[in-house]
């Protein structure tokens, strides 16, 4: 059976301690504390990771709770992006090898952007001039083994992962 969080108000398992949704701990997982500081309550869990914040440790971003290392992971609804690049091959080809290993990728802007001006076209640099990148995104609780995958990818294939997330 489903019951809405009272702090985001999506749906979640009314057996749920945190919300997975906004990471809000719920008062019948008991006392619970943060990971890094052992004698402080808990306030939420990292929505990426699941480790356990306190009032200091939490970055709120959207009404979401991360740890400091996954402030920055971009998220939608209930998916993260994981790769976000203007090359669009490159981003195929990445979304084959998450598909491959067994994880479900919704993509963003792998349209083409047509001929945009002196022909332009789909290049990286017309694509990067309509700040349009194509986006691989994967559900929260996978994300971590995703950003996994992909690390490893770019890391066999030789490709510069600092332009990448």
């Amino acid at each position: 059976m489903y019951i809405l969080c009272h702090a985001c108000q999506e749906e979640i398992t009314e057996d749920s301690d945190f919300c997975p949704h906004c990471g809000m701990i719920f008062k019948k997982a008991g006392e619970v504390f943060c990971g890094r500081h052992e004698t402080v309550r808990a306030a939420g869990v990292c929505i990426i990771c699941r480790r356990l914040l306190c009032h200091r440790c939490a970055v709120r971003v959207h009404r979401r709770m991360f740890c400091d290392e996954h402030r920055h992971v971009k998220v939608q609804q209930d998916w993260a992006e994981v790769y976000r690049s203007t090359e669009l091959n490159e981003a195929g080809m990445i979304k084959s090898v998450l598909e491959g290993a067994g994880f479900k990728v919704q993509t963003q802007n792998f349209q083409s952007v047509g001929f945009v001006w002196d022909g332009g076209g789909d290049s990286s640099q017309s694509r990067s001039n309509l700040n349009r990148p194509a986006m691989l995104l994967v559900p929260i609780p996978e994300y971590l083994d995703a950003r996994t995958v992909v690390d490893d990818w770019l890391a066999s294939s030789g490709t510069d992962e600092a332009e990448n997330t």
